[in-house]
């Protein structure tokens, strides 16, 4: 399911954008979860939770949304912004954070809907969030530093002595990370378990949905059409083999 947020300071305004997501549920079949913020510190308080899109107001006391946009972008590049303010003139910094748009107060449906389609087109274009990879992002926290991944991204978690090693490829930058935290296996499987990650043996922890085949110098992918009768018929093949892990020595 898409989760929403609205950070505003006012009432009013949150509950006029929970109306027009409400419309916008009601006419396309649709239903999101939405939570609501009254401050960019009451957001910010609630760190381990994971929204795909976003609705900041600008002129909020203490941390106004631009400055909490700027925070935000510090560990998470993917979540979409949409700024609704009351001053046009802020629209040009809204390039620096990657906003999609801003929406002038009181929001209108027709900029609303404008923006909102074009908001889950883009979660939909990034590989099939929309539907059964929805929501798939966890906190993942890398030195003192808490990122947000995308699970789909991470191939395998290894563990090595205290740490967890996350074996990440980043699509955009075309290129293999590690992430390095201290932590066990058992903390890595139970936060991970839920998106399709199995333990393979006491030290590795491997995403099935990046599972390949690989015959000698050859990797052959598992179309997903094939996963389930693949992943079958060669349980059955390891069963007959009797074959043990050859990682527990």
């Amino acid at each position: 399911m898409i989760r929403i947020g609205i950070i505003d300071d006012e009432k009013e305004a949150r509950k006029r954008l929970r109306e027009e997501i409400a419309k916008f549920e009601t006419k396309y079949q649709m239903e999101f979860e939405v939570c609501e913020f009254e401050s960019a510190a009451s957001y910010l308080a609630k760190a381990t939770d994971v929204y795909d899109i976003l609705y900041l107001d600008i002129d909020m006391p203490q941390m106004t949304g631009m400055e909490l946009a700027e925070k935000i972008r510090e560990t998470d590049s993917e979540v979409i912004i949409i700024f609704c303010t009351n001053f046009q003139q802020f629209a040009v910094n809204g390039y620096s954070v990657s906003a999609l748009g801003f929406m002038v107060k009181p929001v209108q449906w027709y900029s609303f809907h404008m923006y909102l389609d074009r908001a889950l087109k883009a979660l939909k274009k990034r590989g099939g969030r929309l539907e059964d990879e929805a929501g798939r992002r966890v906190i993942v926290k890398d030195g003192a530093v808490s990122r947000v991944v995308c699970t789909v991204d991470i191939k395998y978690v290894e563990v090595r002595q205290h740490y967890l090693l996350y074996h990440m490829w980043e699509e955009a930058v075309g290129r293999e990370t590690v992430l390095k935290l201290r932590g066990t296996m058992q903390e890595a499987a139970d936060l991970l378990s839920p998106y399709g990650f199995v333990r393979c043996s006491a030290s590795f922890l491997v995403n099935l949905s990046r599972m390949n085949i690989h015959i000698g110098q050859e990797i052959l992918p598992i179309g997903r059409a094939y996963k389930d009768s693949f992943t079958e018929t060669f349980s059955k093949y390891l069963a007959k083999r009797e074959w043990e892990d050859p990682c527990q020595s």
